[in-house]
């Protein structure tokens, strides 16, 4: 919560007098997760979750002065979908990590930006990068159960394997 919740916040809050000004904009980094809710990522759906909950309040509370876009991110191409991290200072790749974390198609880093920064140009409340995450949306809002028996039986596996390629490492 530290860092994906208040790490948003507390820039956000210091900010606010000057973007009343400029009749600024706000970009916030929540997450695909943050709706989907995949098994095994509880405290991270709940911080991502919290953003958007944080800030669609905030959106009423400064609108029109302040304009705010919310990026409900899915797979995009980084280091870590490639399975790279840092342990110890070190650079650590694991191919198995890489191979768990993305089961879906990836949008690139440098398409994901334009998307982003042509929506906040636009002054667009929600940014979800790659596109077909609204279709899993939908589908979480159409058939809930259906979603969660998907999550149960497939992405707890998923997710499963990825934390425990991580332990062993640790």
């Amino acid at each position: 919560m530290d860092i994906n919740f208040w790490g948003s916040v507390y820039p956000t809050y210091f900010a606010i007098p000057h973007l009343k000004k400029t009749r600024g904009k706000v970009f916030v980094n929540s997450s695909s997760v943050a709706i989907l809710h995949p098994p095994s990522l509880s405290f991270y759906t709940a911080s991502k979750a919290a953003l958007i909950g944080f800030y669609e309040t905030m959106r009423l509370e400064l609108a029109p002065e302040i304009s705010i876009t919310i990026a409900t991110l899915g797979f995009t191409d980084s280091e870590i979908t490639r399975g790279k991290h840092l342990k110890d200072g070190v650079l650590q790749v694991e191919s198995e990590l890489a191979n768990n974390v993305v089961v879906l198609p990836v949008i690139s880093s440098s398409d994901c930006a334009k998307s982003i920064v042509s929506a906040i140009c636009r002054k667009k409340r929600y940014i979800t990068e790659p596109k077909y995450f609204w279709v899993l949306f939908f589908a979480k809002t159409v058939c809930p159960r259906a979603f969660e028996w998907f999550n149960r039986t497939f992405m707890s596996k998923l997710c499963t394997g990825a934390l425990q390629s991580q332990a062993k490492k640790a």
